[in-house]
């Protein structure tokens, strides 16, 4: 009953949070050979040329609102993934997956208080089950070979606030374009704004990259895809879906990073974790069950001038 009700926009959304769910374990297994200056020179650098070279080749890249999907691009790809980078390299990919639940919880509120967005009773009752769901995942940690730390865990979190402002603003202004054009300027605009930090970090420290090999390389790379991929499936999914409904869709990204952490790096879940993924996960279904629609849509950059007449 729920894959029937699923519109393509929460397909989109959906897909696009398991992606960056595995993008989170793949990380890391990338920050164990090169630096995170590098992950992050690459990931972005890479995608904005295969954004932009695909767009192209597809006739789908307009300069109409690029500037402004590169200043959206500056919080995410840019800001998030450079703290997320540097926080992955302090710790783990499970703790740093279920770090990710707080995105859900300050995109929601976010969606209520800039884009006064409403929520059902359905819609409500689906984020106090997969917050709770998250809370239970993310009080032990698990076994991660001690290599959590404070500071990482704080980058991740900042990273996390980075991308809540990243979903409104997308859901705000990304009405009247799709996927493909809007990642493309935005992995420009992401690529532009971490280059001083690239150069810095490089001048003062050098690059990893020549000595990543066959186990460092295709990590990056595998990285760089899924953030490629996982962009324009959000873009081309926030549209039609609101803020808060699309963050809520997001809870699925811890869950697949952990599980992908499970079974690819052999971190070992607790109890309490194995409950709280049921929750998020049941979260996600109570919400996919019910009514799609916004109470208020957000409407298309160009027709906000108009409804402000």
């Amino acid at each position: 009953m729920i894959g029937s009700r699923l519109r393509h926009g929460d397909r989109a959304l959906l897909l696009s949070a398991a992606i960056y769910g595995v993008s989170t374990t793949v990380s890391v297994v990338a920050l164990r050979t090169v630096r995170p200056v590098d992950l992050l020179a690459v990931e972005i650098s890479g995608a904005a040329g295969l954004l932009l070279v695909t767009a192209a080749a597809q006739r789908q890249l307009r300069r109409r609102g690029a500037l402004r999907q590169m200043l959206v691009g500056c919080l995410v790809p840019g800001l998030a993934f450079l703290l997320g980078d540097l926080g992955l390299a302090r710790t783990s990919a499970s703790s740093a997956s279920l770090l990710l639940a707080a995105d859900p919880l300050l995109s929601v509120l976010l969606a209520v208080v800039v884009l006064r967005e409403r929520l059902t009773g359905r819609a409500a009752a689906a984020v106090a089950v997969g917050l709770v769901g998250a809370a239970l995942v993310a009080a032990q940690p698990g076994d991660s070979a001690g290599v959590d730390t404070v500071l990482g865990n704080v980058l991740v979190l900042l990273a996390v606030a980075a991308s809540a402002l990243y979903l409104v603003a997308t859901r705000r202004f990304n009405g009247d374009d799709d996927g493909l054009n809007a990642s493309a300027w935005q992995a420009v605009g992401g690529a532009l704004s971490v280059v001083p930090f690239v150069v810095y970090s490089w001048s003062a420290g050098g690059s990893r990259l020549g000595a990543a090999g066959f186990a460092g390389w295709p990590a990056c790379l595998a990285v760089l895809g899924c953030g490629a991929l996982g962009s324009v499936l959000f873009n081309r999914g926030i549209g039609s879906v609101p803020a808060a409904r699309a963050a809520q869709l997001g809870n699925l990204t811890p869950v697949i990073g952990t599980l992908s952490a499970i079974v690819f790096l052999g971190d070992r879940p607790s109890l309490l974790q194995v409950v709280g993924g049921v929750a998020v996960l049941g979260g996600i279904g109570l919400l996919l069950r019910g009514p799609a629609g916004p109470d208020r849509p957000a409407l298309p950059a160009t027709a906000l001038a108009e409804e402000q007449r």
